[in-house]
This record gives structure tokens, sequence and C-alpha cells, in this order.
């Protein structure tokens, strides 16, 4: 986390797109045979980490939070299961720690499903969705510059606010005839919405959450944020 703020602070600081991975001080051969995959990804976009510093800039790579779940992948609403990335059990607390993931790939999603061999099966319902379900006019790209640029690495609670007033002021356009894009589009809105308001909330800086107007860490928030949705609006509590 240190070392992703100090890369993005410099990179805004530069205008840079990227900074620099230098690795050629090392012996010869030692990258190649420690990290042969890496090595290989980076000859074929032109970088030989041998002789050749490679760009590099932070990226999202694992989300803590998530549907919140029990330890059986059980939610509040009867029936309905989360397991992986889209759950948050709880056990990583404000960040992940390395390799712990495999919770989620190996002993979550295996609870999840021998819980739900318990129930009784439900008829199919293969009823489409209504012809004029409502989305957000808003393309991905907008989606995801808003969501990068205030709820990335570096928040503050005046670019977190304006991402979530940004985002909420998006009208909601019936759509004739929706595709799989679409309905990913609206869940991307409600996600973004959500972390925006969750991290506006939290006044202070944890695991990898990080403001820049509350750089530390705060006993008032030594908890869970449980975000509830009720229509557009969001409220977030501290249970």
């Amino acid at each position: 986390d240190v070392v992703s703020r100090s890369i993005v602070i410099e990179l805004r600081a530069s205008g840079d797109t990227s900074a620099f991975l230098d690795l050629t001080h090392l012996a010869r051969g030692f990258v190649c045979n420690r990290f042969p995959r890496i090595y290989e990804t980076c000859l074929r976009y032109g970088v030989d980490l041998e002789t050749t510093p490679a760009p590099v800039r932070p990226a999202a790579h694992y989300a803590m939070g998530g549907v919140h779940t029990d330890l059986l992948g059980r939610t509040n609403i009867a029936r309905l299961y989360a397991a992986g990335e889209v759950a948050c059990t709880g056990v990583h607390g404000a960040n992940r720690l390395a390799s712990n993931s495999l919770l989620e790939a190996l002993v979550f999603g295996a609870r999840a499903g021998n819980a739900m061999r318990s129930l009784a099966p439900l008829p199919q319902n293969t009823s489409a969705c209504c012809p004029l379900a409502a989305f957000p006019a808003i393309s991905e790209r907008e989606l995801r510059a808003i969501t990068w640029n205030a709820c990335g690495i570096l928040r503050n609670g005046p670019e977190l606010a304006a991402a979530h007033k940004r985002l909420q002021s998006r009208a909601l356009e019936p759509m004739q005839t929706p595709d799989r894009a679409a309905f990913e589009r609206r869940n991307m809105h409600q996600v973004a919405s959500l972390i925006s308001l969750a991290a506006l909330a939290r006044e202070e800086s944890r695991g990898g959450h990080y403001r820049t107007d509350f750089p530390h860490k705060s006993a008032a928030f030594e908890k869970h944020s449980l975000v509830t949705l009720n229509g557009r609006d969001g409220s977030v509590s501290f249970p």
C-alpha cells in the first residue's frame, strides 16, 4: 500500500503514466528462473527485465468489500448465497494478506456449495426482465474513470462527495432490449455509488482505504462498514 500510494503521488506530480521497476542489478538469469512467466510476458511486450527497467503502475487487484455473508456464504436474503470475491466474510479485515485469497477459492466456495445442497430445489423461473427496465445513462469508460480517480488508491472527502453526486446524477433511462453489457454497467454503477458512499463515511485511513484528509487510524472506526440500499439511496452504518 505504501509503495502504491508513493507511485500514484509521483505520477500525479509528474504527469507520467508509469514508474519503472529496475531489476537490472540482479545476476543474469535470476529473474528468468525465479519469475519465468512474468519474464516471458514482459518479453512479449518488448521488455527484457534483465536489461531494461519495466514500466509499472498500480491497478485494482483485490476487493476487501463485497456482499455481506456469514462463514457459510449466506446473505440476509433467504436462499441467496455469495462466495468468492463478490462476498465479504470479514476474515480479511481492512487488507488481505498475501495468498489469503485462497480462502475464497478453496474454502468459502465449498462451504457455500455444501450449505446450498441442503436446500429444497425451487421450480425454475425463465421469465425475462421487464422490457422497460431502467439503466443509468453512463458509459463504462466514464464509470471506471470516476471510480479510479476518486475511489482509488488516494481518496479525500471533496472528491468522494463529488464522485457520489456525479454518479447519482445520472438519470435512469428505460431500455427496450437490454443486453448483458447493460446489466453489468448497471451493477457497476450501483457498486461505484456504494463504494464512494462508504469511503466518504469512513473518516480515517485503514488497510487499503487511505484518505489524504484523514491519514491516520481512528478508534471510532475499528469496525466494519455496512452499506444498505433502498432504491437508489444508500446508507452506511458501523455495527
